[in-house]
């Protein structure tokens, strides 16, 4: 009996957009708000500017706005996806961001909803989320979209200036489908995704809301700083071996930037060019769950249109608060 040929399924990122709070801010004017010190955020975070939403905009606005240009890209309406996969660290609500994105996007009922978490760890774990449907056939495409806005949740006098100034407001959002294993120009293809939790350092940062609505905060930078660089070198070398993808071969690095100064320090201790990095942190902020979905589409954005031979692979990892870490590979 003659055997067909395999085709393995596997999850693939057919379009993307990023979406960015409407107003940039100089982070001069930051400073001064959260009466900081001149220099405390320029000096200290090598940070330039944070995006801000304007009145009437929203985590909703945002994740909708992104996710209609990325449906758009891929010549998709609503209707044609099965799943919206939704993250976010500032949604506080009912219905969830998940839901309010499928209502904005007036999806069809047979959509389904899923909203996970994991904070700066979100891009991962939506990417974990929508391969594990589209591999196992549950879904055929599924739509991943980020969306967080600091600014109305880490504002002055509910937290430090030193930790609330670093966040800006941002979403993104991809479709993703499938792949088969024969095609000779796919779209990236996700790679085995990699996680875990390296729980000794769980305390360096803790948030909580008070009684008087403002943060009890126990924000532990330096050493925090120190771990998670160390950590995402550790991560770009495992995938690096799981993957069989070196890092010098890579045309970009989507990582968690908490600030420009990490990003700095990680291409020194992970050897990767710093300008390989999407400048996400310098420009807008940390944007939670959606630095690295901005990141990732920003690379995208200058790679992904390239033919199969040249565009070059990207390497997609972040951390959380826990600490919470994980990585891929796009190929």
């Amino acid at each position: 009996m003659t055997q067909l040929p395999f085709r393995a399924i596997v999850s693939a990122v057919q379009s993307w957009a990023a979406a960015l709070g409407s107003q940039l801010v100089p982070i001069e004017k930051i400073e001064e708000e959260f009466r900081l010190a001149s220099g405390t955020l320029a000096d200290g975070a090598s940070l330039e500017t944070l995006a801000r939403v304007a009145d009437g905009e929203s985590e909703t606005s945002l994740g909708a706005q992104a996710a209609e240009t990325a449906l758009g890209r891929a010549s998709l309406q609503a209707k044609e996806i099965d799943l919206i996969v939704a993250t976010g660290e500032t949604h506080v609500g009912t219905p969830s961001l998940g839901a309010a994105l499928h209502g904005a996007l007036r999806a069809p009922d047979t959509c389904g909803v899923l909203d996970v978490g994991g904070a700066c760890m979100g891009a991962l774990n939506a990417f974990a989320t929508a391969k594990a449907f589209l591999e196992s056939g549950m879904a055929r495409r599924v739509l991943v979209v980020t969306a967080d806005v600091h600014s109305r949740l880490f504002s002055p006098g509910r937290v430090d200036g030193k930790f609330g100034g670093l966040f800006g407001d941002g979403a993104s959002a991809f479709v993703l489908g499938t792949s088969a294993n024969e095609e000779t120009n796919p779209p990236y293809r996700v790679g085995e995704i990699l996680a875990g939790c390296t729980a000794t350092h769980a305390s360096a940062l803790k948030l909580q809301l008070t009684a008087d609505n403002s943060f009890s905060l126990t924000f532990e930078g330096e050493s925090l700083g120190r771990a998670a660089v160390r950590k995402l070198a550790r991560i770009i070398a495992e995938l690096e071996a799981r993957s069989g993808v070196s890092r010098q071969s890579a045309a970009a690095f989507a990582l968690h930037q908490p600030n420009p100064r990490l990003v700095e320090m990680v291409s020194r201790e992970a050897g990767v060019p710093a300008e390989k990095m999407p400048v996400v942190g310098r420009r807008y902020g940390n944007l939670g769950a959606s630095t690295c979905g901005v990141g990732l589409a920003m690379a995208l954005e200058e790679h992904g249109a390239k033919p199969a031979g040249e565009r070059g692979a990207i390497f997609f990892a972040s951390l959380g608060p826990g600490l919470l870490w994980g990585g891929t590979v796009l190929t």
